[in-house]
């Protein structure tokens, strides 16, 4: 295959991750906070979150051979129009800043069309705050053939956490999961997980094999019920032993407002915000799953997330939703911390794109 002047591109080895995870560390992702994605102590830990299957491909500027840039292709099971299906994912795309404008991703795009079985769809997520990666996806020339479609706007609330009484709704039980009942969770799973485009087929050894939901365990996932009835599903995902999020710099109008955020976090005994440098603790809400899109239900699941991830030391839970989810309106009623995106499906072929019908998508924010 045919590869940019002086740069030559493989799929990652063992012996990459080093030179990966400094990488990755070093190219802050633009936002109202701007964050450095750090992936202490490897990265390839991270990686069996994104899919059964993830490749991590590598550029290399050949004459002095430093790392120029990665990008993630992942393929896992998801439902797609209702069916239990193959569905990709690439992101982490990243370019060190000295070899931007080398048509890179032009050349890597071509390598992961390659890598491609026929025919399979791949979502995408793009930060609002990054109009470089939007033009290259959906401007009138995508990158080796691309095919895209805008799916929906991705509101994610990082709501802040602090103590507080946990709402319960009329006839409603939340409980902890355990290992008993993770059988009857991911039944509930897979019987409503069809009603949302593009969420994961969960089977019991995502939960129990230790990769594919690495660090998730089962007492963090909250069950609500109604009588004997499984009718909703939120888990508290804590990532911190493989993946931490560095903040870079904050934004104009949050950097303004932080001394006076600090001093109310004091009175409502929240976290201050974090200084730049440094991790933020959080925790990711996944597993979102309301029968028939309840809002009590909702509001009764996320408060006993928001109080489970307090109690561990977080100051956010992190909460992703499509713009069209009806759930999305109980989280923004906490305070919290707004981040936008979009989320695109491609492919190499118009048929799988356009062949997705009109079902409110739901991805796992915690797996990008």
């Amino acid at each position: 295959m045919s590869t940019a002047p002086d740069f030559e591109f493989q799929w990652a080895a063992p012996n990459d991750e080093p030179d990966i995870r400094s990488l990755i560390g070093s190219v802050p992702m633009p936002g109202t906070v701007a964050i450095r994605f750090s992936r202490e102590p490897d990265y390839f830990l991270g990686t069996t979150i994104m899919g059964d299957t993830c490749d991590v491909l590598t550029v290399r500027h050949q004459p002095d051979n430093q790392l120029a840039g990665i990008a993630c292709r992942a393929e896992g099971r998801a439902y797609l129009n209702g069916k239990e299906s193959s569905l990709g994912y690439i992101g982490q795309i990243r370019v060190a800043p000295p070899y931007r404008g080398h048509w890179l991703v032009n050349t890597g795009a071509e390598w992961v069309r390659e890598a491609s079985p026929p025919g399979l769809l791949y979502f995408g997520v793009i930060a609002s705050e990054n109009p470089r990666a939007r033009q290259l996806l959906t401007g009138s020339r995508p990158p080796a053939g691309l095919h895209t479609r805008h799916i929906s706007g991705l509101t994610t609330c990082a709501i802040l956490l602090r103590p507080a009484r946990t709402r319960s709704a009329p006839g409603i039980d939340i409980t902890p999961g355990s290992p008993e009942t993770l059988p009857e969770i991911v039944a509930f799973l897979r019987q409503q997980g069809p009603r949302r485009q593009f969420f994961p087929a969960y089977t019991l050894e995502d939960f129990t094999g230790g990769t594919r939901l690495r660090g998730l365990r089962p007492q963090d996932i909250m069950v609500a019920r109604r009588g004997n009835e499984v009718v909703g599903v939120m888990a508290v995902w804590d990532q911190a032993a493989y993946k931490q999020d560095i903040v870079e710099a904050y934004g104009p109008t949050l950097r303004r407002l932080r001394p006076a955020y600090n001093l109310a976090a004091r009175f409502l005994k929240a976290r201050p915000l974090t200084p730049p440098g440094q991790a933020i603790p959080l925790a990711f809400a996944s597993c979102v799953c309301v029968a028939d899109d309840d809002l009590s239900v909702m509001r009764a699941l996320l408060s006993a997330c928001a109080a489970n991830a307090y109690q561990r030391g977080k100051a956010f839970l992190m909460l992703g939703l499509s713009d069209e989810d009806p759930l999305l309106a109980v989280a923004q009623r906490y305070l919290h911390i707004p981040y936008h995106s979009d989320l695109f499906a491609v492919s190499w072929s118009d048929e799988p794109v356009n062949q997705l019908d009109g079902r409110i998508p739901y991805i796992e924010i915690a797996t990008l």
